[in-house]
């Protein structure tokens, strides 16, 4: 979470330099391990948290107590002190995206600037199935506004909570801490259990879910309610240690694949302790070093400054296509980052928050907030119009996804010596990402990834029923193996299969002896299920190929698996991998930067796949079990190329997976393939055969 803008803060007596100091020297932390840090994490962001659970916490008490507290008056301030810089920095965010990215990211950056502007920026990555990674060319501009809608939703309910323990303590003649902490230190405790929980089943949701990171806000707001009883000299020597444990977590933890978890006590710890130890006369403390004046002024801009830095990042790398910054890189932008927060804090912060008295009257307040509501909308609702445009045209070409033609042959045009006539490319670019597939994302028989209750479920469904079936073929597996799903069903009602679907998103079908991976627990239920249904063919992910030019394998937990499943009577097809384009989306915005027809965005064969199908050699692959390989039909041996685009037909939709359009355009190929290696499936053809 940003640090809190110094308005946000209580009465000036209560901002500490040690505090302001903190956030100046957490800002550091962030800063330069986006920079440097390779998708690690600083603790800077969960010290910003623990730190504005102090403040603001103490703040809504005192005037809770006093009954000063006034909900519009509060929210009227956040919003003004917030709100500006934020939304220069949206404004700032859509319309580099139009400018500058590929059209390919437009939709989903446009989306999230609508989230970042609502405060649910992390329930979209979420809902996205987006995790927190490093700093590169593909990254969203917006991924560190997740912390500032947590900041928001906080502010908007914690002002409500202190208010109602406020009116209900009034007739007891209480003070409103002494119930509003065994509240929080409750709430606190079941944040942190389900922090924990969370972490172990599905840690990117964790990461960003605002329930798993309240008991970071909750563990400042504890302290602020507290009162500290030990002698000023043990509390210096302690913030010492606290400053210690800030500056050493990003270095000695991966936070981004540990927090908000247990280990997340390091930063919270530290934080704690420089806070306890604010304010001490003892000359033991670290107050000279928190007040040095350098990082005071970072403080005093951190929050414009964490707003700006990681686009100026993303965006740079855009421009440049490398994937991490050298020192010259980083000092451009954390030059351009600093002087953009400060124009930022004079032009709009400062002026924004001056408009609000300190003492608002409650028309004021709803002036004010209408007011917020306002600049938002005029970042807002022409986002939204850019959206319903991108839509329209996603919508429109959608109604030829899937569509092959002769001036669209996709595949065949792979092995065919006629020229394909020039024509337009399809699936567009800009709606490459939407040409999945009807089944791709489908509830009913496509598990969530992750882990955790009801997740390891083997959740299947008939994709094509017919009454009397002359085969029956289960496809079960990942989304590479279940991206197939539309080219499968169109030969089953061709040749009367039943089809039945069961996938699991960033799964395969595995097996090990004590399974602790939700993908094992997934595969077992699979592989329970194939013994029930008893199906003609299993079809499986037969490879596993790689990004990076790692050569495509064979898992020994997938070997396993079909070992069991062979045991079990159940006939397997493995189909061979696909190349992988690049990490997510990077052929797309290849082929925006350089055409369709330069050439420069193909993969090299060789560095995907070696001369023999590792099912053909690794050991312990069952002998019955037979492999259907297309990939003569996007890659060629000839000049050792495996084209992005193929007979008009742009092949990948994304970093991994091929385009719904370019699939359907290898069903003749894989039924001619199935035909071949799976004759039983087809026995009307077989029979027919001399």
């Amino acid at each position: 979470m940003p640090p809190l803008p110094a308005g946000t803060t209580p009465r000036p007596g209560v901002r500490l330099a040690e505090i302001h100091g903190l956030r100046g020297l957490a800002l550091v932390l962030v800063v330069l391990f986006h920079l440097f840090g390779a998708g690690r994490v600083s603790g800077g962001v969960d010290v910003f948290l623990v730190v504005s659970g102090f403040l603001v916490t103490r703040s809504l008490v005192r005037r809770a107590d006093d009954r000063s507290l006034r909900l519009g008056a509060v929210w009227a301030r956040n919003a003004a002190r917030l709100a500006p810089s934020a939304l220069v920095v949206l404004a700032a965010v859509a319309a580099a995206t139009w400018l500058l990215l590929p059209e390919s990211h437009w939709e989903s950056i446009l989306r999230q600037v609508v989230a970042s502007a609502l405060y649910v920026e992390n329930w979209d990555l979420i809902a996205n199935e987006l995790s927190y990674g490093a700093a590169g060319p593909a990254a969203s501009p917006l991924q560190h506004f997740w912390s500032l809608s947590v900041q928001g939703q906080f502010l908007l309910v914690w002002p409500l909570v202190v208010l109602l323990v406020g009116v209900a303590v009034r007739r007891a003649r209480l003070r409103v801490r002494t119930v509003l902490l065994p509240l929080v230190v409750l709430a606190t405790a079941a944040s942190f259990a389900y922090a924990v929980h969370l972490s172990a089943v599905q840690q990117p949701v964790a990461y960003f879910h605002t329930a798993t990171r309240f008991w970071e806000l909750g563990a400042g707001a504890l302290l602020g309610l507290v009162p500290l009883g030990t002698p000023g000299r043990v509390r210096a020597v302690g913030a010492w240690l606290g400053l210690g444990l800030v500056v050493a977590s990003g270095f000695v933890l991966d936070g981004g694949t540990l927090f908000p978890g247990p280990w997340t006590l390091w930063p919270v710890a530290g934080a704690l302790l420089v806070i306890a130890g604010a304010g001490t006369p003892s000359s033991w403390g670290p107050r000279g070093t928190l007040a040095f004046r350098p990082l005071r002024f970072l403080a005093d801009i951190s929050y414009e400054l964490y707003l700006w830095h990681w686009p100026v990042l993303i965006f740079l790398l855009a421009l440049t296509g490398a994937h991490a910054v050298g020192w010259r890189e980083a000092a451009l932008v954390l030059t351009a980052s600093v002087v953009l927060a400060w124009l930022t804090l004079r032009l709009v912060a400062r002026p924004a928050a001056r408009a609000v008295p300190r003492v608002l009257p409650a028309g004021r307040a709803l002036v004010s907030l209408t007011a917020a509501v306002a600049a938002t909308a005029l970042v807002v609702v022409p986002v939204l119009g850019l959206q319903a445009d991108l839509r329209e045209q996603t919508a429109e070409a959608a109604e030829e996804f899937g569509v092959v033609d002769t001036q669209h042959p996709g595949a065949s045009a792979l092995g065919s010596a006629e020229v394909v006539p020039a024509a337009d490319l399809r699936p567009a670019l800009g709606a490459a990402q939407a040409d999945k597939g009807q089944f791709f994302t489908d509830g009913r028989c496509v598990q969530e990834h992750g882990s955790g209750p009801g997740l390891d479920e083997a959740l299947w469904c008939d994709l094509y029923a017919p009454e009397q079936p002359t085969a029956t073929v289960l496809l079960a597996g990942g989304s590479h193996l279940y991206q197939w799903s539309e080219t499968f069903l169109e030969i089953a009602r061709e040749h009367d299969w039943r089809l039945v679907l069961a996938g699991k998103g960033q799964c395969r079908v595995k097996h090990v002896p004590e399974p602790e991976h939700g993908c094992v627990l997934w595969g077992d239920n699979v592989i329970e299920l194939a013994r029930e249904l008893q199906p003609d063919a299993m079809v499986v992910d037969g490879t596993h190929t790689h990004y990076d030019g790692e050569l495509e394998t064979v898992p020994p937990e997938q070997v396993a698996a079909w070992q069991l499943l062979d045991r079990a009577g159940v006939r397997l097809i493995g189909l061979r991998d696909n190349p992988r384009g690049g990490h997510d989306p990077l052929v797309l915005d290849c082929l925006a930067e350089h055409g369709v027809g330069s050439g420069l965005c193909d993969l090299t064969r060789s560095e995907v796949y070696p001369e023999v199908s590792p099912a053909l050699t690794t050991p312990g692959v069952p002998t019955s079990m037979v492999h259907v390989d297309l990939t003569r039909w996007y890659c060629r041996e000839s000049d050792d190329r495996c084209p992005a685009v193929i007979g008009n037909v742009l092949v990948y939709r994304d970093g991994s997976h091929l385009t719904n359009t370019f699939l359907r355009s290898l069903q003749p190929m894989l039924t001619e393939a199935l035909q071949a290696e799976a004759p039983w499936l087809f026995p009307a053809e077989s029979a027919s055969r001399p």
